[in-house]
């Protein structure tokens, strides 16, 4: 599968199998996320890899619980109902799910590692850099596992209404921050189609400005 092909059917994939991933496959996939671009050349970034049993189990469970927190928060809750109904559907509804995150054979968590002094006014734009370098290595590994016939799904919420445990669970310092996380492992399938999300899909030519914002492709006006 080449890149353009690994891009189009890169997809999130939240329904897996226990089959484990090969090391020789793995440490293909980390070695090519981290050739990604980072800021200043600094590499102030770290994949944190989860493949021991206990900790994946637990690693599962946070998320699961975050995502049943996020899903909650994310859903009108309807009239009539409790706080406490709304909540356990927003449990229930994150189990159904995501139940196969317990059969995820390696998590990968990207965090930064501060890289030390930014120079004086630099701080900003500096944590800025790491953050993005941290998200081109993810894109990196994503592209990687699916040619390979692995699937991935970022996931940078469901895991932060979980932070003090996630932390603690993978010893991660109050100086290194989490920055995304993603299961990596064999699909039950991969998904076709677009994502329920995007079923309003805004097509590329109407996210594309030619020479100044608001000059997209489908404008009639700009359009040649």
């Amino acid at each position: 599968m080449n890149v353009d092909q690994a891009i189009r059917k890169r997809r999130a994939v939240r329904t897996y199998t226990d089959a484990p991933v090969p090391d020789e496959t793995l440490d293909e996939v980390l070695r090519l996320a981290l050739a990604a671009p980072t800021g200043s050349g600094a590499q102030a970034w770290s994949l944190v890899v989860v493949r021991d049993a206990a900790k994946r189990r637990a690693l599962a469970d946070l998320v699961i619980a975050g995502a049943g927190r996020y899903f909650a928060n994310m859903r009108h809750q309807k009239e009539g109902v409790s706080d406490e109904e709304h909540a356990a559907w927003g449990r229930d509804y994150a189990n159904q799910i995501l139940a196969s995150y317990h059969d995820v054979p390696v998590w990968v968590l990207g965090v930064i590692v501060p890289r030390g002094t930014y120079p004086p006014g630099m701080e900003e734009g500096g944590h800025t850099d790491d953050l993005l370098s941290v998200a081109f290595a993810t894109q990196n590994l994503m592209l990687a596992a699916r040619s390979r016939g692995l699937g991935t799904c970022p996931t940078t919420a469901f895991w932060r209404f979980e932070l003090d445990a996630l932390r603690g669970l993978l010893e991660i310092p109050e100086d290194v921050e989490p920055v995304v996380l993603t299961p990596v492992g064999y699909p039950k399938e991969f998904p076709t189609g677009r994502p329920p999300a995007l079923r309003n899909y805004r097509t590329w030519g109407t996210l594309v400005h030619d020479d100044a914002f608001g000059h997209t492709r489908e404008d009639p006006e700009t359009a040649g």
